[in-house]
């Protein structure tokens, strides 16, 4: 698919691709950007052994953060298919409604649980990016600070998919416990940002 193709699909009227998909791509794309400053700065850094070595780390993280994002941009349209697929059931009698709302819920929960599991993977990518800023080299030291500001952002998007979904959820004990990783995962969003400009 190229660009223009995601572009056009994201701006259909088609369910899915949603918000909370553009957020997990956009989160990953940061990624990647933090990922470039840090594979052009390992180039020239064999000198300096330590230096070197962190990162060789920063990359191998950075990999496995984008590996997940994208994964999880792709769970998140599955969860609310699933979602969309259990509202379409028939509910002509009470056995048929019951099992309608048990499956409504079941995604619902994962269509919750899916942007909460990225903004997680978007908070530790915000630790790599503050590694990363410290130690790449100048001139693609914007390319880290660039993807930092996608992940503060892309945090803050993806929760919004949360908000819109944890009304619908009927158990009241789940919902205060979803709520409550949201809020935490906010304020990962909202720290001050601590790459020096």
């Amino acid at each position: 698919m190229t660009a223009a193709q995601l572009r056009d699909l994201v701006a259909s009227t088609d369910p899915t691709p949603g918000g909370g998909f553009v957020s997990i791509v956009a989160a990953t794309l940061g990624v990647a950007s933090i990922k470039k400053g840090v594979t052009v700065s390992l180039k020239k850094s064999a000198a300096d052994f330590a230096r070197h070595q962190v990162l060789l780390d920063l990359s191998s993280r950075a990999s496995a953060l984008m590996a997940a994002l994208t994964e999880l941009a792709d769970a998140d349209s599955l969860a609310f298919q699933s979602y969309l697929k259990a509202s379409a059931l028939p509910r002509t009698t009470e056995g048929e409604r019951a099992f309608r709302r048990a499956g409504k819920e079941d995604g619902l929960v994962r269509a919750t649980r899916i942007p909460l599991e990225a903004a997680a993977e978007m908070a530790r990518a915000l630790e790599c990016a503050e590694a990363a800023a410290r130690l790449v080299d100048s001139h693609v030291r914007s390319e880290v600070l660039a993807g930092e500001m996608l992940l503060r952002a892309s945090i803050r998007s993806v929760l919004l998919s949360v908000d819109a979904n944890l009304s619908g959820i009927s158990d009241p004990v789940l919902r205060d416990a979803l709520k409550l990783q949201r809020n935490e995962l906010e304020r990962a969003a909202t720290l001050p940002e601590t790459t020096a400009r």
